[in-house]
């Protein structure tokens, strides 16, 4: 199938980027320092809050950087396939976001799971099991949102550094936009601020299932203006 092979190759290139290398490198780093902070007495929800958190403020560069190219920068070659029927449009779109959140939500869950499960099992009369899972579960949506939204960007926009530019600008405020918007429970930094708490099981249940909900919708919705708009833009 057309969509499995685009995929294999995408996922193929990105373990060859030296920006893929350099970032799995300085998370590997982090998740190492995390360790000893984490194991010290009554530190171990602060260190993995740390830890989560970094994925959407610092780390949200590299996952804006890995995905803004993904249509953008194979506007030639994507052309000549699509003429000569090799693939569709569809498939070829689908399968650029499948690779990307692949590739993001991989390398964040091969990162982030072995010093939670490290700190977790040290520290279980301070930690709650259920809150860790739906921290990871908040930190992994936040990431599914940012990629799909720049790899829509991706494709509405033909330079790469367009995709970057307003990726990286609508992502920093979003706080403010949600919160506009009255729907503080999506602002990545109320979520990244409720995160120790989270983590010792001082969460409601019913607010994070609505921020899992609005921030998986939200990504639906640019999947679908990716596609669509993908499937009859001009090449």
């Amino acid at each position: 199938m057309p969509f499995l092979a685009l995929l294999e190759a995408d996922l193929a290139n990105r373990t060859r980027s030296w920006v893929m290398r350099i970032w799995s490198g300085l998370m590997v780093m982090l998740s190492l320092l995390t360790l000893p902070d984490g194991l010290a007495e009554g530190r171990a929800a602060e260190a993995l809050a740390g830890l989560l958190g970094t994925f959407p403020l610092i780390w949200s560069t590299f996952v804006i950087i890995v995905s803004s190219g993904a249509i953008s920068s194979e506007a030639g070659v994507v052309a000549d396939s699509i003429l000569s029927k090799a693939v569709t449009r569809y498939e070829y779109v689908l399968a650029k976001i499948t690779s990307r959140l692949l590739t993001v939500l991989g390398l964040y869950l091969l990162v982030v799971l072995p010093p939670v499960y490290i700190i977790l099992r040290a520290s279980q009369d301070s930690l709650s099991g259920s809150g860790v899972a739906w921290a990871v579960l908040l930190v992994a949506m936040m990431l599914v949102l940012l990629t799909s939204m720049t790899v829509a960007f991706s494709a509405l926009f033909n330079r790469t550094l367009a995709a970057i530019v307003v990726s990286w600008m609508l992502w920093y405020v979003a706080s403010n936009v949600f919160a506009l918007l009255g729907a503080r429970y999506l602002a990545p930094l109320q979520i990244i601020d409720g995160l120790p708490d989270m983590l010792q099981g001082d969460y409601v249940v019913a607010e994070h299932l609505r921020a899992v909900v609005g921030l998986g919708g939200l990504s639906c919705v640019f999947v679908l203006v990716a596609v669509f708009y993908f499937g009859r833009k001009d090449l």
